[in-house]
């Protein structure tokens, strides 16, 4: 975490979105200030029924909402910053698990008997199915909020879905995908399943346009971190 924290800290971001943010019960809320001191304005979800989740700003975050979703670890938040001379309502999302880390040690597991990893691969079939399911509930949920909104938006988050779902459409709409607008070459955010998924994003309103949009390659996560620079227009 703090290897994580010494990163973003370099790159100087007006805003960060984390999601299974780290709060209290992991480390002290000093050790958390002091990590991302440079940054004036913070909010963490509180619920010890949900995983954590933290915005943090340059500038002023008004009317900051925590959305649980139902029958779930997982939650979204959102926040308007107040910049100088706009409001942007920022939308950091969690959404269902794949459930694939849960299984695929069972499932690769050399040692084990091959009944027992297939087992464990039906398993993961049925649990991806409801999950599917659940996300497509939450982006539903999502897009209607977002749909609400008086100010331009940002969207970003782990979708835990790729380009081709449901999900990935149902929460962008008519919002620009990050990548596509100033992204370039090959992407993927997950680092497990031979590299080559891509279920975290960053979209936004017309109002915004991209300047760059990058993935680093760095270890501190199974997800890549997704870094998009840009301005009102």
């Amino acid at each position: 975490m703090q290897e994580a924290a010494a990163y973003i800290r370099r790159l100087q971001p007006d805003v960060v979105c984390m999601q299974e943010a780290p709060d209290a019960s992991y480390y002290q809320m000093d050790s958390i200030r002091m990590a991302f001191d440079y940054v004036a304005y913070r909010y963490i979800s509180g619920r010890t029924d949900h995983l954590p989740m933290m915005i943090s700003s340059r500038y002023p975050l008004r009317a900051v909402r925590t959305l649980f979703f139902k029958n779930s670890v997982n939650l979204a938040m959102v926040a308007d910053v107040c910049m100088p001379h706009d409001t942007v309502r920022v939308f950091c999302n969690h959404l269902e698990t794949t459930s694939v880390n849960q299984y695929r040690g069972q499932i690769q597991a050399a040692s084990k008997p091959w009944l027992f990893r297939l087992k464990a691969g039906a398993k993961l079939i049925l649990q991806m199915k409801e999950n599917f399911r659940k996300r497509a509930a939450q982006a539903d949920y999502i897009a209607e909020e977002i749909r609400r909104s008086p100010y331009p938006v940002v969207v970003c988050g782990d979708f835990n879905d790729t380009p081709a779902s449901y999900t990935y459409h149902r929460m962008k709409g008519a919002l620009t995908d990050g990548f596509r607008d100033a992204g370039k070459g090959y992407q993927y955010t997950f680092r497990q399943l031979k590299r080559i998924w891509r279920i975290d994003y960053i979209f936004y309103s017309d109002e915004l346009k991209g300047i760059s949009y990058d993935s680093p390659d760095t270890p501190y996560s199974d997800h890549k971190m997704v870094v998009w620079r840009g301005y009102t227009k």
